[in-house]
């Protein structure tokens, strides 16, 4: 057995005492939770959810050709040619089968986390780490409770590591997913104030990012970016080895066992800085693009190195990686060029970004920036989006914002001496009026939480096809 089959899901789902209905031994070579993005060959797993419950779209997956399903109460109808498991707890469940393939298969797991970066560092991890190893992924961002789970279901035995994303928007997540997928290296990239509104404070984020290095085996690595204080104060006293990195003279005592320095951007095709550990020094070029994307290169050099690869050839599988950030280039109206880096916004991806976007004036055009809100930083929220106005005014020529914390940006940004800033109270409205300024030689960025769906804006900001 080299794939997920629904033979062994069965046995697993009996062994935890689950009521099974076995089809045909089949294959299972992915997971889903949406019954409408089912493939033919996917478990569908009906999560309970806050506005909808999964269990009403079992026949739906079924229908639409998923071998398996996991669900708290029997779907309508007959299905002789798949395999049906109840379950009172289905993200309970979908998490045992997973842990119990985890172990059938034997890939050394990564698990990164962080509160931004941490797609980014994934795919990074797994580019180098391929040039390796027989390396498998996380897709998307199943990186939860309910994602993790059905990212680990596409784990073969072929497969040597395995790279997981892991997210959290609660107390106790983060060690919940290293019970299920049993990292061997533990990577965290930074704390941020992402998610403060459940968790309550930027230290009970930082308490469980950090649970994630001490849930790790004494045999284990843990990667840690000690230019975050709460990071470096988190590295001490841990059980397994660590490997820190940090940036240049500015990283944090005692020196870090990687430090990077001087970073040269060359816009959306990467950047390039040079890498020091003890007397070694390597130049890495990176295909990620900004200077905020440095430390999630570091971070798969650190994984590479904390899995056998020597320093140099670590540095050079970066060089040699084709791991793309999420920010894609686009033709913009007029002859302008998009930078549509819209799946998320946190504080300091949107600083990183609108660093990267200054570094364009160079070209002589005009740097604009249009900008959504930051979602989930409670009290924070209005400081935050000040700091990111006046973040705007250093790197801009004109800035177009929207929405209520939109407004604050804007006022931020005008105050600080960016004279061409608009306010808007809709995306659409802002997005008509940018549209209708766009000239040749604009670099425009479109950045903003993932709740603000900007991705109804862009064919307002593109070029006719």
């Amino acid at each position: 057995m080299t794939t997920l089959t629904t033979a062994f899901a069965a046995r697993v789902m009996r062994e935890h005492g689950y009521e099974v209905t076995e089809g045909p031994d089949t294959p299972i070579t992915g997971g889903a939770a949406d019954s409408r993005n089912v493939a033919p060959g996917d478990l569908f797993t009906a999560f309970p959810g806050e506005n909808t419950d999964g269990n009403l779209y079992v026949a739906a997956a079924l229908r639409n050709g998923a071998v398996a399903a996991i669900c708290g109460r029997r779907p309508e109808g007959e299905w002789p040619g798949q395999t049906v498991i109840v379950a009172p707890d289905p993200t309970r469940a979908v998490g045992q089968l997973a842990h119990a393939w985890r172990r059938h298969c034997g890939a050394r797991v990564v698990g990164i986390t962080g509160t931004v970066g941490k797609t980014t560092a994934k795919e990074m991890t797994a580019a180098v780490l391929s040039r390796h190893f027989r390396t498998h992924r996380s897709t998307g961002n199943f990186n939860s409770r309910e994602g993790l789970p059905l990212a680990l279901l596409s784990l073969t035995q072929e497969h040597e590591v395995s790279v997981l994303e892991m997210g959290m928007d609660s107390k106790g997540e983060i060690a919940l997913l290293c019970d299920i997928a049993e990292p061997e290296v533990g990577v965290v990239l930074n704390i941020g104030l992402t998610h403060v509104e459940k968790l309550g404070s930027i230290e009970a984020i930082a308490e469980e990012k950090l649970s994630l290095a001490r849930w790790l085996p004494e045999s284990g690595t843990a990667v840690l970016n000690v230019d975050d204080p709460r990071i470096a104060a988190g590295a001490e006293g841990l059980a397994c080895r660590t490997i820190t990195f940090g940036r240049g003279l500015e990283a944090a005592a005692p020196r870090p066992f990687l430090t990077w320095s001087d970073y040269h951007g060359e816009g959306l095709s990467g950047g390039r800085f040079f890498v020091t550990s003890g007397a070694k020094q390597a130049r890495v070029d990176t295909p990620l693009p900004g200077e905020h994307t440095v430390p999630a290169a570091v971070a798969a050099m650190a994984v590479a190195m904390a899995l056998g690869v020597s320093f140099f050839d670590a540095a050079n599988s970066v060089r040699q990686s084709e791991a793309a950030g999420r920010a894609r280039e686009l033709r913009g109206r007029n002859g302008s060029t998009l930078i549509d880096d819209r799946y998320n916004a946190s504080p300091a991806s949107v600083a990183g970004a609108l660093a990267m976007l200054g570094a364009q004036r160079a070209s002589g055009g005009r740097t604009i920036a249009f900008l959504g809100k930051m979602a989930e930083l409670g009290d924070h929220a209005e400081a935050e989006h000040r700091r990111i106005g006046e973040v705007a005014a250093a790197n801009c020529t004109a800035l177009v914002t929207f929405g209520e914390l939109g407004r604050i940006v804007a006022d931020s940004a005008r105050s600080a001496g960016l004279s061409g800033t608009r306010w808007f109270a809709t995306k659409e409205e802002g997005a008509a009026f940018l549209a209708g300024q766009l000239r040749e030689g604009d670099t425009v960025l479109v950045k903003g939480s993932r709740s603000e769906a900007l991705e109804t804006i862009l064919p307002e900001l593109e070029a006719a096809p």
